[in-house]
């Protein structure tokens, strides 16, 4: 639970400077991918370069998809909602 909490508020911490730092057509975009290859980089240093601590399959990849998503969509939400909020442009959303 507390990694989802941590993926989460990362994630709405980076939509939120993405938008209040970078005032750039594309910044929408880095809201995106950066919680994304955070929590790539995440995971591959987990598998490659700590102890391995357990039995089964490696799940890397699944976590990938379903986390990666749920931080892009969560880091792009955050970005337009603070751009919305803080510029206040009814068309941002």
């Amino acid at each position: 639970m507390h990694v989802w909490l941590i993926l989460i508020g990362g994630s709405t911490l980076t939509g939120f400077l993405t938008a209040t730092l970078l005032k750039k057509n594309w910044a929408i975009y880095v809201a995106g991918a950066v919680p994304w290859f955070a929590l790539l980089a995440a995971l591959l240093y987990t598998e490659y370069f700590t102890t391995y601590e357990g039995g089964g399959a490696s799940m890397w990849l699944i976590a990938q998809l379903f986390g990666g998503t749920v931080g892009t969509v969560v880091g792009v939400v955050s970005y337009k909602l603070t751009t919305f909020l803080f510029k206040g442009n009814a068309n941002a959303l």
